[in-house]
């Protein structure tokens, strides 16, 4: 199964959570993620 991992950016806003942004993780960010889970 082909798997993406996003890098999100939010805020919490009293009763909601927005999202900021949303990109795909780089080469290192996924290295830093996968070193962890």
């Amino acid at each position: 199964m082909f798997q993406r991992l996003l890098v999100v950016s939010h805020t919490d806003r009293s009763d909601t959570i927005r999202i900021i942004s949303a990109r795909m993780a780089n080469r290192k960010e996924r290295l830093q993620y996968e070193s962890k889970h």
